[in-house]
Parts: C-alpha cells; sequence; structure tokens
C-alpha cells in the first residue's frame, strides 16, 4: 500500500507537471569550443643536429590559452619552463612529450621534429593536439595557481630547442672493467649489494657521461639477486662475473634498462644508461 506521502505526491504532479519534472526535459549538453586549425611556423632556424624520432632533446616552451581575437592567438600565459628556469628534456617522436607529470601532447612532437639547437618555433594546437580532455591547473615560479587549464582547450606554444642528442641503438648491454676485484665472484642467482652512480649516456661526451639522474654512493649500498627482475636486464647483466671490490662501467642499451615509458621525470624513454658500479659483497 502507498504512503500518503506518496499519494499526495502523485496528485501533486498530475495538477502540476512541470512543478515534479513532467512535460520536456533539458539535457545538459557540453559546451562546444572552437578549435583553430593547426598551425605551425618557424621564427629562428637553428643549427646542428636536427631533432629525428627516438632522440632526446632538451627545450623551453611557453603555453599560451588560444585566443581567437588575438592576432598570434596568445591569451593568458599557463605554462612557462623559462620562467621556471628549468628546461624539459625528452625523447622526441615517440609520443612520450611534455614527459614528467604531465599529460602527453601530440602537437609537441610534431613541432620539435625537425629543430635544430638555438631554433625556435610556435605551435597553434587544437585541443586533440594539446591536453585534450584532462582539466589542468598550473602554477607560477611561487607556486600559486595560475589559470587552469579546461578541458578541450586549444593552445599556443613557444618552442626553443636547447640540445639535440642522437638515439644510440646498441646490440646489447656492454662493460668495462675500470678495476678487476679479488674477492667472490658475482653469478646468476648470487645476492650482492653494490654502489653505483647512473647518468644518461651522452655520445658527444668524451666520458659518455651525461645528466646524472641516481647515485646511492655515501648512502645506502642496492642488494639485490643477479638475474633477477628486481633491477632492469642490462643492471644485472653488468654486475654478472664481477668480484668483490671490483668496479665497471656499465653501458646499458634502452632495450635493456627502461625502454621507450623511461622512468619517472630523470630517465626518458628510449635513453641508453650509464653506470659505474662497485661491488662489495657476495653471498
Amino acid at each position: 500500500m502507498k504512503s500518503m506521502l506518496q499519494l499526495f505526491a502523485a496528485a501533486a504532479c498530475v495538477a502540476a507537471l512541470t512543478a515534479c519534472g513532467g512535460g520536456t526535459k533539458t539535457i545538459p549538453t557540453t559546451p562546444v569550443v572552437a578549435q583553430p586549425d593547426y598551425k605551425l611556423t618557424t621564427t629562428v632556424t637553428g643549427s646542428g643536429l636536427t631533432a629525428e624520432a627516438g632522440d632526446t632533446v632538451t627545450f623551453h616552451y611557453e603555453g599560451y590559452l588560444y585566443d581567437s581575437t588575438k592576432t598570434d592567438g596568445k591569451g593568458a600565459k599557463v605554462q612557462s619552463t623559462v620562467d621556471a628556469g628549468v628546461p624539459k628534456t625528452g625523447t622526441v617522436g615517440v609520443g612520450a612529450l611534455p614527459a614528467g607529470t604531465l599529460p602527453v601532447a601530440a602537437g609537441f612532437d610534431l613541432a620539435l621534429l625537425g629543430m635544430q639547437p638555438g631554433g625556435k618555433r610556435t605551435a597553434v594546437l587544437p585541443a586533440n593536439l594539446a591536453y585534450g580532455a584532462n582539466v589542468l591547473n598550473t602554477t607560477n615560479t611561487s607556486g600559486a595557481v595560475t589559470a587552469p587549464i579546461a578541458a578541450n582547450t586549444p593552445m599556443v606554444f613557444d618552442f626553443t630547442m636547447v640540445t639535440v642528442s642522437k638515439a644510440v641503438f646498441l646490440p646489447g648491454t656492454t662493460f668495462t672493467d675500470m678495476v678487476v676485484g679479488t674477492g667472490a665472484t658475482a653469478v646468476v642467482g648470487s645476492t650482492v649489494t653494490v654502489t653505483y652512480t647512473g647518468w644518461l649516456y651522452d655520445p658527444n661526451s668524451a666520458t659518455h657521461k651525461g645528466t646524472q639522474f641516481d647515485t646511492n654512493v655515501g648512502g645506502t649500498a642496492l642488494a639485490f639477486v643477479v638475474g633477477s627482475t628486481q633491477v632492469v636486464t642490462g643492471f644485472g647483466k653488468g654486475v654478472n662475473g664481477m668480484k668483490v671490490g671490483g668496479k665497471r662501467s656499465i653501458v646499458i642499451p634502452p632495450g635493456e634498462g627502461y625502454g621507450y615509458a623511461g622512468s619517472g621525470d630523470k630517465i626518458p624513454g628510449n635513453a641508453t644508461l650509464l653506470f659505474e658500479v662497485e661491488l662489495l659483497t657476495v653471498k
């Protein structure tokens, strides 16, 4: 049996359909944002190595909300590595930029491919080439939240190429003994402790040491089982065969390192790595 409240509510709806949601309903719709055409303009031609897919690039960018009323399309500035004083580094042409914690924006690859150090380009990006459906809060150098980037927002970016490092494809992990140890030998299945320092491999440097991304020297030694998945494949291969007291320089190609995914914001996708390792103990 229906309660009195239900009966009164039903009667009220018959008397006034519009008051109880009767009649035509309005279905909310997502506002349609007018999107500009993709446009890329080279403002300064650089010199040196040309950025190709798989290369590691370091670049600055400044991002603006698109404003169709402005001649250059630039509305409020919402992103700037120039203001922050820290350029971005990542692998170009593999769908990984702008790297770090930001969502992938396909327009970054389109704009950066073909650039040379010192070159500058301006790209007008419709939302599907910018941040798409993502909603971003942006901050200034003081950490204060500035204008947000709403979903489906077209953008304008100014890019400046800083460096280009060519992709290095090695057949497998290689190593060089810096010091040959005299103690127990590490073999597959051994539990070892090591200290290490890791750099991005730089083919243009005499030492091949690019940006240092990690070290435990002076801290807690790393313990792992040789041949296990506790470390990337190339690291285990490089330590295998070392003797306690030994030091090795190990070069790890992407396929035996972090591959196209990279790791965090310090190791870009498709990065070749260089480690210097000292073997402390073997069990």
